[in-house]
């Protein structure tokens, strides 16, 4: 039992910590792109590791201490990252369809933009 409890407290622990990295690195990526949809696909990705965060952390609140509050506490941070987690992943799949369209306007564009340095 103790070896299940050991375990469990370090995979929380290490998926918090991954959790949060994908987090940044979805976050930067938004930041650094120029295109408006795929900032938004990043942005939905980085807020599903968020919310995947939230439950990571809600979890081992739970289980690493054991009253009351921490189990409401915990149980409000699962369900939040869970919705969030849902709602965002709806998201993402909306902005994933909406990408080819966003490469051909983005390539129009720059064609666009190619023939009036040429004149």
């Amino acid at each position: 039992m103790e070896f299940l409890y050991t375990f469990a407290v370090s995979f929380l622990v290490t998926a918090i910590f991954v959790t949060f990295l994908l987090f940044v690195v979805y976050k930067v990526r938004k930041i650094r792109t120029v295109r408006d949809v795929r900032a938004a696909y990043y942005d939905s990705i980085a807020r599903i590791w968020l919310g995947l965060f939230l439950v990571a952390f809600g979890l081992n609140t739970m289980i690493q201490f054991h009253t009351l509050v921490a189990y409401i506490i915990g149980g409000l941070f699962v369900l939040l990252g869970g919705y969030q987690t849902y709602h965002f992943n709806k998201a993402r799949k909306y902005f994933k369809g909406n990408l080819p369209i966003e490469e051909q306007a983005w390539q129009e564009f720059e064609a666009k933009k190619s023939k009036r340095k040429t004149r």
